[in-house]
């Protein structure tokens, strides 16, 4: 089980802003991902976390986070939402496979679910890459994978904190940093911007920090 890290997190995201070279997308980034899970095991659930850093907090941020189209593999299945480690501004249903909006509005912003794994986890990404000027940091967007035993799933991610993929929103078309041979990335075309007054709707109303908190005591229904 991971414990302590809701404080590590937050220096997480303040310092691993990191930058590469681009691919080109005009207005945002539409990815299908999918991370191979086989190895994971099935003694428990496998948890994935979902993290949207705003670089603009404490003013309101500009981008969109949209996860859908889950699935799960062979053996693999969809779980409950972590909703003791779901909160900021995400709008989400009570299943992992029901996806997810996320919006950069608040510091960090998390979304979280419980699966069973199975050969891989996939699902479609789409991401706003709006810039807010004089930002003191980029919006930043992460994924990571806790494994049955609470531990993380390994990666190279240079600043040490193990995210299997990375995009720093440092221009309208980032990079798409992935950090382990189990992650690939393949665009599916570009994303349109959102009006500003959309972005508006999507308040959870949860606060907090806690990537990776202690997990709840009772065991997730799957």
């Amino acid at each position: 089980m991971i414990r302590g890290i809701a404080g590590v997190l937050t220096l997480l995201a303040a310092l691993i802003f990191l930058s590469a070279p681009t691919e080109t997308r005009a207005d945002g980034l539409s990815l299908n991902v999918s991370i191979n899970t086989s190895t994971l095991g099935q003694s428990g659930p496998s948890e994935i976390f979902f993290v949207f850093t705003d670089g603009n907090a404490p003013a309101s941020g500009g981008n969109t986070a949209t996860l859908s189209t889950f699935a799960f593999g062979t053996g693999g299945s969809g779980g409950l939402v972590d909703a003791f480690n779901t909160f900021g501004d995400v709008t989400s249903g009570t299943n992992l496979a029901d996806g997810a909006t996320m919006v950069s509005d608040q510091f960090t912003n998390e979304f979280a679910g419980f699966f069973t794994a199975g050969s891989q986890i996939s699902f479609l990404l789409n991401l706003t890459t709006n810039l807010a000027p004089g930002a003191p940091a980029p919006d930043q967007f992460a994924i990571y994978i806790a494994d049955p035993t609470g531990n993380p799933v390994l990666s190279t991610d240079p600043s040490g904190f193990d995210s299997l993929l990375l995009i720093n929103i440092d221009s309208a078309s980032p990079t798409v940093n992935t950090y382990s041979s189990i992650v690939a990335e393949s665009p599916v075309g570009t994303v349109a911007t959102p009006e500003p007054a959309t972005l508006l709707l999507l308040a959870s109303g949860l606060a907090g920090i806690g990537m990776f908190r202690k997990r709840a005591s009772t065991t997730p229904v799957f």
